[in-house]
């Protein structure tokens, strides 16, 4: 007989973790049996609780999380706190142009609250997730299976294994990235383009304190981003060409560092150590639709942005936040938690929003990204003009924490 779940998550992200436990703890938590299901399960690394000493402690991969982010860490309480060697919380953001004097600063006591952001490496989300999700009797994980095939059934789907074994479930949520095998699977089609840009991430070590500020230069081939870890180390994000990004990986350290200093106008001294570099393609997409029969798309398998405004997993965990809170109402009222009213609901909740975000993204990229001379007159002279409305300044804050 099929072994069954009320609802199988395939992806074991971070979106995918947080969805599962969601469904499981704090204020939207409801009686559902839940299964992660991914072909790479993700591992528990004890290492990495201690503190950082070196440049190559760290993830190379790290996120801004928003107050609505880390609100959602703390209903499922997974959020270690404040006092945390490993959340980097910050304080100030400064963004200037490359092609003018143009800058903005946006400042957390100016805009009423503590903090702007919070900077998380990605391994160590996952360590506190795939800990909390090994401690809920409700949650099954399985690896090291594919996804062949599904089939409609009574009340309910049947997902055939690469195993060979069967699993019937109420929903099935794609949680499984860019390249979402399940939107694939289940027939939503997705429209987007390749930014032909690829992100160079690294740990350096700087000169100057970075003084929990998260900087960012925008240049004509993309922006330049330093985002402030545990002192004296910062988390760049330097978006570039294709072709320049494979150079920018291969070059010793020291040349890479002068590279990175000019692009940057040295503003936090010299680079002194540069840890492993990685680089990752930078696309939009959006999906269709976020549903479809007893299916529901959420994070990267909806809507991919690109990352200069740091917004990407935020806008994930806010549709997890939407369709957990969705299926916690619709058990307490006794509805079908896969039927078509629940998941149009949470569609009409984020699709909108979301097509908001992405495209507001896609427009300051385009506007930043080149050296034409009018736009360069006009963004820079914008940059400035918003720098001097404080009110105006503080509704974006608000906007970014979600």
């Amino acid at each position: 007989m099929d072994k069954q779940y009320d609802i199988i998550i395939h992806g074991a992200g971070i979106s995918g973790l947080v969805l599962a436990l969601s469904l499981v703890r704090g204020s939207t938590s409801c009686k559902v049996s839940v299964l992660l299901l991914d072909r790479n399960m993700p591992k528990l690394q004890p290492q990495i609780h201690e503190s950082p000493c070196s440049v190559n402690d760290f993830d190379n991969r790290v996120f801004a999380l928003n107050e609505a982010s880390k609100k959602l860490l703390e209903n499922i309480v997974v959020w270690p706190g404040k006092d945390n060697d490993r959340i980097f919380p910050y304080k100030h953001m400064h963004v200037w142009d490359a092609g003018g004097k143009g800058q903005i600063h946006f400042d957390a006591l100016e805009a009423g609250t503590a903090f702007l952001g919070y900077i998380v490496e990605g391994r160590v989300m996952r360590d506190w997730l795939v800990r909390a999700v090994g401690e809920e009797p409700m949650i099954d994980m399985r690896g090291d299976v594919a996804l062949n095939q599904y089939e409609t059934v009574d009340g309910g789907l049947r997902l055939h294994l690469s195993s060979g074994d069967s699993l019937t479930t109420r929903l099935l949520v794609a949680a499984d990235g860019a390249q979402s095998p399940v939107r694939q699977l289940v027939g939503i089609d997705a429209v987007g383009w390749s930014y032909h840009q690829q992100a160079v991430v690294a740990i350096v070590e700087t000169g100057i304190h970075h003084a929990d500020t998260a900087w960012q230069r925008f240049l004509p081939e993309g922006p330049l981003a330093f985002l402030p870890v545990q002192q004296p180390w910062c988390s760049i994000v330097w978006s570039v060409p294709e072709q320049q990004a494979e150079h920018l990986c291969s070059m010793p350290e020291q040349e890479f560092a002068e590279h990175l200093m000019a692009a940057f106008q040295r503003r936090l001294g010299r680079i002194k150590v540069v840890g492993p570099r990685a680089k990752f393609p930078l696309k939009l997409l959006h999906a269709r639709r976020y549903t479809a029969n007893r299916s529901a798309l959420i994070a990267d398998a909806a809507h991919t942005v690109h990352p200069l405004a740091g917004q990407g997993l935020n806008l994930g965990l806010l549709d997890v936040s939407a369709l957990s809170r969705r299926i916690a109402e619709a058990t307490a009222k006794g509805q079908d938690i896969g039927g078509r009213r629940v998941l149009r609901a949470y569609e009409r909740s984020r699709k909108g929003n979301n097509y908001l975000m992405q495209g507001s993204f896609d427009l300051l990229e385009r506007l930043f990204s080149n050296d034409q001379l009018v736009l360069a007159y006009l963004r820079n002279t914008g940059l400035n003009i918003v720098n001097g409305l404080v009110p105006v300044k503080n509704a974006f804050v608000r906007e970014a924490m979600g």
